[in-house]
């Protein structure tokens, strides 16, 4: 046989699941018959892991079990007339409180620490179903034994954030997870394996809300920084707004960048060849040379044909730049105005003036001539 005390069926039954009822009664038979302590309560009741928990947290909460561990679930029975929070917990936030108790299991919350969680709705004026969001983002930020006083310092960001209903603290919770996920990815993509900072989560933020970036498009640009040993937030955020103001939003418009940005590069190596330079442009030589012929209408046969007039200067590459800032002012753009322009004879180069002769100079009259004789026989 199995004793129960009739204030279970009394005080504790009428207001419980029938799954709770039957787990706690198992339960209480399996404390008085040690032969059937090692039976599966889920098995025996054909109720899942998950059920079979919940029912021992519900009970926790009315004080009548105590959770000691939570993997393997162990369980601790206690008198009914000694129920552990029973009766410590006001009628009005009775609900409440268990469904923090659902949510921090098998810990359970100290008079105090049941206090401060009215504090997040007196005081903050936080709902309740705003507060259990609230706390199991706290958990998720710092385990099951998060302190109460973190959780009070949130509630009272939160109120300052005019965060107080349910569907506020929800999407609240949600935006969070997803700046967090995308943050950790781009971490992942980099491998490396710790947690994303807020100040690279609030990045992330900006690049999908300000700059309208998704997510694939964050990793598309993440995964091509091969140009930097050690890539960091700070750097490709830069990157992104760089794409931002050369209007290149998605991985379409970014694949088809890098196609352009390649044939741009082979056309530099050719212009270098023309110009006998050994080596490759770097992108700023790259993105003047696309300048010249995209902005500014020079064609490639023009300018290939100015390398080659350059090939033999002291300085090749600056004297090209030269001659194509000319055309662009001029107006040569094909191949045909750019053959007349390079055998046009050049204007003579003026002689410079020394700048020491360039003071102002004051006319000698006669008079002033005759001053500056001396006759040495009337000196002597």
């Amino acid at each position: 046989m199995t004793p129960v005390d009739n204030l279970f069926f009394l005080h504790y039954m009428p207001d419980a699941d029938g799954t709770f009822v039957k787990v706690y009664l198992y339960g209480l038979m399996q404390c008085y018959h040690r032969s059937l302590c090692d039976a599966d309560i889920g098995e025996a009741l054909g109720l899942s892991d998950t059920q079979v928990r919940c029912a021992f947290v519900y009970w926790q909460a009315k004080g009548l079990v105590r959770i000691l561990g939570d993997d393997p679930l162990s369980v601790e029975y206690l008198l009914t007339e000694q129920p552990a929070i029973a009766g410590t917990t006001p009628q009005k936030y009775r609900r409440f409180i268990e469904s923090v108790h659902a949510l921090i299991a098998p810990r359970t919350l100290e008079l105090r620490e049941m206090k401060a969680m009215y504090d997040c709705i007196e005081l903050y004026g936080l709902e309740e179903g705003a507060v259990l969001a609230l706390v199991a983002y706290c958990i998720e930020q710092k385990g099951k034994r998060v302190s109460t006083n973190y959780i009070l310092s949130v509630a009272q960001t939160w109120s300052e954030e005019d965060i107080k209903t349910q569907a506020q603290a929800e999407a609240y919770v949600t935006d969070f997870r997803a700046r967090k996920h995308g943050a950790a990815e781009i971490l992942r993509r980099w491998n490396q394996t710790r947690p994303p900072t807020k100040d690279e989560m609030d990045l992330y933020d900006r690049w999908t809300n300000e700059l309208g970036y998704d997510a694939e498009t964050i990793l598309a640009v993440c995964s091509r920084m091969t140009d930097v040993r050690t890539p960091t937030f700070a750097y490709l955020n830069d990157r992104l707004i760089d794409l931002k103001d050369q209007k290149i939003e998605t991985v379409p418009a970014l694949l088809e960048t890098e196609q352009q940005d390649a044939l741009d590069r082979e056309f530099a190596k050719l212009v270098f060849a023309r110009l006998g330079k050994v080596g490759h442009p770097d992108l700023s030589t790259v993105r003047q040379l696309r300048m010249f012929r995209v902005d500014k209408g020079i064609s490639r046969e023009a300018i290939l044909m100015a390398a080659e007039e350059c090939a033999t200067g002291e300085r090749p590459l600056g004297l090209l730049k030269k001659i194509l800032s000319d055309w662009a002012q001029t107006g040569v753009h094909t191949a045909e105005e750019a053959g007349k322009a390079l055998t046009r004879p050049k204007p003579a180069a003026r002689k410079k003036k020394n700048a020491a002769l360039l003071y102002e100079q004051k006319p000698i009259s006669e008079q002033d001539f005759n001053n500056l004789i001396v006759d040495l026989n009337e000196e002597l």
